[in-house]
């Protein structure tokens, strides 16, 4: 009789350990950080500006002799990883004056649209403690849904050109067609920012809300921040033969500009294609990591 309970014990113990293995699997696999990536850490979350990807972790604990309890921990971790990510969604950056947390404030439209990102974010990792805790790794997009209700309503649509009209413009300017731009803006300690203003030295706007069409700021971001240099010239969003320019520094209230000089302000303003480029939000910012 000890024998058989012996046995039965050390199976039970080695098909729980087996249990906490398989649960302690992720869900579905997150993308691993390039080193390239620029990464916004708060207490709540992540923030990857690089991919757009924005993830929070939740945890919950079974309470003490309550086995029952033990049903809810997926649940109460998940709830708690859904209020961690609406918090680091508050924290985002619109312009270096104003957060998200600022501009929902009064807005309940917009205050309920987070709560359904959070709602809707998949879960990348669920991992269960030897003591039955479980922790959940959640993760959305800000691209999409989430810059629908943040993004400025200055920011409006701009009416396609024709693809008829857009070959007759490229034939007409010619072959070396600048196709996006990139702003190098290391050594400036830039904030990464859903809506970045880009100016000259004399102040004329070179980038911001009247040059982009909200379609394309929706779809892929206001701009994409990476950095490192090299990786910002292979990427696709700039295509093959971008303008790059040095940015001077940070300027206006509470540093709100970034500033590149007149001679560079001057060779943009020959390129005649950057209506396009602009537009579709083909800009890159290097920034340091």
């Amino acid at each position: 009789m000890k024998k058989t309970t012996f046995y039965w014990r050390t199976g039970y113990r080695v098909y729980g350990m087996i249990l906490i293995l398989v649960l302690t699997a992720c869900v579905c696999m997150a993308e691993p950080e390039e080193s390239y990536d620029c990464i916004t850490r708060y207490e709540s979350g992540i923030v990857n500006w690089t991919t757009g990807n924005i993830s929070a972790i939740g945890k919950a604990s079974p309470e003490k002799n309550k086995e029952a309890s033990l049903e809810s921990v997926p649940g109460s971790a998940r709830a708690d990883a859904n209020r961690q990510l609406i918090e680091t969604l508050k924290q985002i950056k619109i312009n270096t004056e104003l957060s998200v947390d600022a501009y929902a404030s009064k807005n309940d439209v917009i205050l309920a649209g987070m709560e359904k990102t959070a709602r809707d974010a998949i879960i990348s990792r669920q991992y269960y403690t030897s003591e039955l805790a479980v922790e959940i790794t959640v993760e959305t997009s800000m691209l999409g849904g989430f810059l629908q209700l943040v993004l400025p309503e200055e920011i409006r649509q701009i009416a396609k050109v024709s693809p008829e009209e857009k070959q007759a413009k490229f034939m007409e300017i010619g072959e070396n067609l600048y196709t996006g731009l990139i702003i190098d803006t290391t050594g400036l300690g830039v904030e990464p920012v859903l809506n970045p203003v880009i100016v000259s030295e004399q102040g004329h706007d070179v980038y911001s809300s009247v040059f982009i069409s909200r379609e394309f700021a929706v779809q892929n971001g206001v701009c994409k921040y990476i950095c490192q240099m090299d990786q910002a010239l292979q990427d696709k969003r700039i295509g093959n033969h971008p303008l790059v320019f040095k940015a001077l520094r940070k300027e206006g209230k509470q540093n709100t500009a970034i500033v590149i000089s007149m001679s560079d302000y001057r060779v943009l303003e020959k390129a005649t294609e950057r209506h396009t480029f602009l537009k579709e939000c083909r800009v890159i910012i290097v920034k340091d990591p």
